[in-house]
C-alpha cells in the first residue's frame, strides 16, 4: 500500500469521526432547552404519577404536599436571609433590642427572612417525612413490612443526600480555584495541591459520623446542616426499628424519653428529628381513627393523644382556636433572636429557661418548630397555600436552592449588591431601592441555577439511589412504594 493510499485512508477516517453538522445543532438545541426553567417548559419536570386516589390515600398526600411545600418556602427565606445579611446586618435582632424599632424586626415579620428558625422546620419535617410511612404500618398492624421500608430507607438516603452536597461542593471547590473566593485565612497559600488537600481535609471533616459537632465547610457553608440531617436520620431508623413491634402506649413514653435526653444532652438536632416522629404518630393516627384504610381495621388502645377532626358546634370552633393560639405562638418562638437573646424583650424570661445551654436560643426556637408544624397537620386552611402549585415547586427545588444559592451569594452576591447601589446610591432611600433592585436579580438568577441543578444532579441523584439499591437488593425484594 503506497504512501498517498494511506494518507488518503486516514483522512477518510478522521473526516468519518467529525460529528454531522446537524448533530451539533441538535445538541446545542438541547442545551439551550435544558436552560429553559422547568415551569416554563413544555413538559416541566413533575412529581411522579400515582396510582388512582382514593380519599383516604389523598388526605395522606395532602399532609405530605403541604409539608413539601413548606419546606420550599424555608428553604427560599434562607435564601434571602444569606443575601440580606450583608447589607442588613442588624436584622437578625428582634424589635426593642437595644432600643431599635425597626417595624420589620417585629417578630413573626421577621421570620420572612431568618434563617435560623427555618433550619428548625426542616429537621422536623424530615422527622415527619421520614417517620410517617413507618408510623403508618405499625398503627395499620402491618408491622411485617417495617424493615424492607427501613432497609430501603436507611440504603439510599447516603446516596440521596450526599450526590447533591458533592456536586455542590466540588462546584465550590472551582470556585476556589477560579479565584471567585478569596482565602480562607490570610496566611494560606493557593495552589492545586494546597487547594485540593484543603478540600479534602474539608470533606472528610464535614462527612463523618463520629464527630456530631457542627462543621461549617468553607466551600459551601449550609452544607454544615446536610451532614446533622444524615446522622439524625439515621438515629431516627434506628429509633424507629427499636419500637417496631411495641404498642402504642410504650411507644409514645420510649419516644418521649429519648426526645428529653436529647434536650438534656444538647442535642437540639436530633430532638427536632424525635419531635417530627411525634407529630407524625399523633397526626397520622388521626388520620386512620377517622377513616380507617381497610374494614375491619381495630385499635384495642383507647385513643389517649390523638386531635378529632371532625367535630361540630363550639368544641370544633374551640379546638380550631387552640390550634390557631398554638401556630401564633410557635411563630413568636421561632422569631427568637439568635444575638442578645437574653437581654431582648420578650424573650428575657424565657432565656431563664434555657440560659445553662450554650446556645440559648435554640431551645426556645426548638418548641416553637413543634408548634408549628404540629398546628398545620391539623389546620386544612393553612395547608390550601402549601399545598398550592407555586409551593410545591418550591418543594422540589428547595434542595437545590439550599445548595445553589450560597455558590451564587459568596461568588458575585456583593457584586450584585454593588452595582444595585451604583444605580440608586448608598444613601437614604436609594440605598434601600438598590438593595432590592439586586435582591430580585439574585433571586431569580438563583431560581433559574437551581431549576436547572434539580433535573441535572438532585433528580438524577434520587433514580440512582433507587437504581443502586436495585443492583445491590436481592431479587425478591420489593421497594416500589418507598420514597425517601
Amino acid at each position: 500500500m503506497g504512501p498517498f493510499r494511506l494518507l488518503r485512508n486516514f483522512s477518510y477516517l478522521h473526516l468519518q469521526r467529525v460529528p454531522d453538522q446537524s448533530s451539533l445543532v441538535q445538541t446545542a438545541q438541547s442545551l439551550l432547552s435544558f436552560t429553559v426553567p422547568s415551569f416554563l417548559a413544555d413538559n416541566p419536570a413533575k412529581p411522579a404519577p400515582l396510582r388512582p386516589l382514593d380519599p383516604h390515600i389523598a388526605a395522606q398526600r395532602a399532609s405530605t404536599d403541604c409539608l413539601d411545600g413548606l419546606r420550599g418556602v424555608a428553604a427560599f427565606i434562607v435564601m434571602i436571609f444569606h443575601y440580606t445579611q450583608y447589607g442588613y446586618p442588624r436584622l437578625r435582632q428582634v424589635y426593642g433590642f437595644e432600643g431599635r424599632h425597626h417595624l420589620v424586626q417585629l417578630p413573626i415579620i421577621k421570620l420572612c427572612f431568618s434563617g435560623g428558625f427555618m433550619v428548625f422546620l426542616f429537621f422536623v419535617i424530615s422527622g415527619y417525612v421520614l417517620s410517617a410511612r413507618v408510623v403508618r404500618l405499625m398503627v395499620q398492624e402491618k408491622r411485617g413490612r417495617i424493615l424492607k421500608v427501613l432497609t430501603s430507607m436507611t440504603f439510599r438516603r447516603v446516596v440521596r443526600l450526599g450526590l447533591p452536597s458533592l456536586v455542590a461542593s466540588f462546584i465550590g471547590f472551582l470556585f476556589h480555584r477560579l479565584g471567585l473566593r478569596g482565602k480562607p485565612t490570610n496566611e494560606y497559600q493557593p495552589g492545586f495541591v494546597n487547594d485540593t488537600v484543603f478540600y479534602f481535609q474539608a470533606l472528610r471533616k464535614l462527612f463523618t459520623f463520629y464527630n456530631w459537632a457542627p462543621y461549617m465547610i468553607w466551600h459551601l457553608d449550609p452544607l454544615w446542616s446536610i451532614a446533622v440531617e444524615f446522622r439524625c436520620s439515621m438515629v431516627l431508623f434506628l429509633v424507629l426499628l427499636g419500637v417496631a413491634h411495641c404498642r402504642r402506649v410504650p411507644r409514645l413514653v420510649v419516644e418521649g424519653l429519648i426526645l428529653v435526653d436529647n434536650v438534656i444532652h444538647d442535642r437540639w438536632d436530633m430532638a427536632c428529628f424525635m419531635f417530627g416522629l411525634v407529630i407524625a404518630e399523633l397526626h397520622i393516627y388521626s388520620q386512620e381513627k377517622t377513616n380507617p384504610h381497610e374494614e375491619g381495621h381495630k385499635e384495642s388502645v383507647q385513643d389517649i393523644y390523638s386531635l378529632p377532626t371532625r367535630q361540630s358546634g363550639e368544641d370544633s370552633g374551640l379546638a380550631k382556636f387552640g390550634l390557631w393560639a398554638t401556630f401564633v405562638v410557635g411563630l413568636y418562638l421561632g422569631s427568637v433572636p439568635t444575638e442578645g437573646t437574653c437581654t431582648t424583650p420578650g424573650y428575657r424570661t424565657l432565656c431563664k429557661l434555657t440560659r445553662s445551654y450554650p446556645e440559648p436560643w435554640r431551645y426556645i426556637a426548638l418548641p416553637g418548630s413543634f408548634l408549628v408544624i404540629f398546628s398545620l397537620m391539623f389546620l386544612p386552611t393553612l395547608q390550601k397555600p402549601l399545598a398550592s402549585p407555586l409551593a410545591r415547586y418550591l418543594g422540589r427545588l428547595g434542595y437545590a436552592v439550599y445548595l445553589v444559592h450560597e455558590l451564587v451569594n459568596m461568588s458575585i452576591g456583593q457584586h450584585i449588591r454593588e452595582f444595585g447601589w451604583a444605580m440608586f446610591g448608598r444613601e437614604g432611600l436609594g440605598y434601600h431601592v438598590g438593595f432590592v433592585v439586586g435582591l430580585g436579580f439574585f433571586v431569580c438568577l438563583c431560581v433559574w441555577l437551581a431549576d436547572m441543578f434539580m433535573r441535572a444532579v438532585d433528580v438524577p441523584a434520587v433514580h440512582f439511589a433507587k437504581w443502586l439499591e436495585e443492583q445491590c437488593f436481592v431479587r425478591s425484594y420489593d421497594n416500589s412504594n418507598v420514597t425517601i
